[in-house]
């Protein structure tokens, strides 16, 4: 895992280049670049960018060619934890450690900010991008929408505590959280013309990374503290959302958590032993342990 940490660190670096660059060579004007700016430099794992990066290496295809694909993924991944922390949704007012952006910029140019990297995420493809455009941009588009982050999103919103059952969190977490990572991972893959049985695998992999990644998240919401999670911790139960660990409680959780992460590893069988197998195998365990 020690490898795996300092490899995250080598391509964050470069992937933080080039989210400054995109972001720099669209020329936004004002409070507007500065509030999507704010939030796009606010840190973070990264893992969505870095998982396209090591698909385009465990295929053998250059990280020139999926940068674009990888840091689009990153201004989706932004724009949604904008809207997240917005109080019609979430009402968070700490992302990464700091404040979130509409307790910086109010909720108008947080909401205009968000926007804004949501459609400059595709500005960022067509103008940088040299990929399979219909085969990856399909699974792009699919994550962000209404058949992804939108329908998720909306589902969270309106779904009852009372009618709250474990198959209807997955269905919640697989359109909220586990879409933008197959989007990463098999989205990635089709970007760099991959084969199909290849694409198939890793739509397998980030659907269950996806999963296991939300029911972390909802773990460490009732068991760890701001300091550590660089937000606030008690949301769900505030804002009273049936979740795993309220369902099943906590140990069982990360027992699911689990299956879903050896599931993952499973899925990369089809690819021959590497580096980077292990390290995408290595990410899926990293997801399970973080303890933010």
């Amino acid at each position: 895992m020690g490898n795996l940490i300092e490899l995250m660190k080598k391509e964050k670096a470069t992937i933080e280049k080039y989210l400054d660059l995109y972001l720099e060579s669209l020329h936004i004007q004002g409070v507007l670049h500065d509030a999507m700016k704010y939030s796009l430099s606010a840190g973070g794992k990264r893992i969505r960018p870095f998982l396209a990066i090591a698909v385009s290496q465990l295929l053998g295809k250059s990280r020139e060619l999926v940068m674009p694909y990888a840091c689009a993924l990153e201004f989706i991944h932004t724009f949604s934890l904008i809207h997240d922390d917005l109080p019609a949704l979430d009402n968070d007012d700490l992302r990464r450690g700091k404040p979130s952006n509409h307790k910086v910029f109010g909720e108008d140019i947080a909401i205009l900010a968000g926007d804004a990297l949501n459609s400059d995420a595709f500005s960022v493809l067509f103008e940088f991008g040299e990929g399979n455009f219909q085969k990856g941009g399909r699974f792009f588009a699919r994550a962000v929408g209404g058949r992804g982050i939108g329908i998720g999103q909306t589902k969270d919103c309106t779904i009852p505590e009372s009618e709250r059952t474990v198959e209807v969190l997955d269905d919640i977490n697989y359109y909220k959280t586990a879409m933008l990572l197959i989007a990463a991972t098999a989205g990635a893959a089709a970007w760099l013309d991959a084969s199909d049985e290849k694409i198939a695998a890793l739509d397998e992999y980030g659907r269950h990374i996806g999963l296991a990644f939300q029911i972390t998240d909802d773990i460490l919401d009732v068991t760890s503290t701001p300091e550590e999670l660089g937000k606030g911790v008690g949301v769900d139960a505030m804002l009273h959302k049936a979740t795993y660990p309220a369902l099943i409680g906590i140990e069982k959780s990360r027992e699911v958590a689990a299956r879903h992460v050896d599931l993952a590893v499973k899925s990369l069988e089809v690819f021959e032993k590497n580096d980077w197998r292990d390290a995408l195998g290595d990410v899926a365990t990293y997801i399970l342990n973080r303890s933010n």
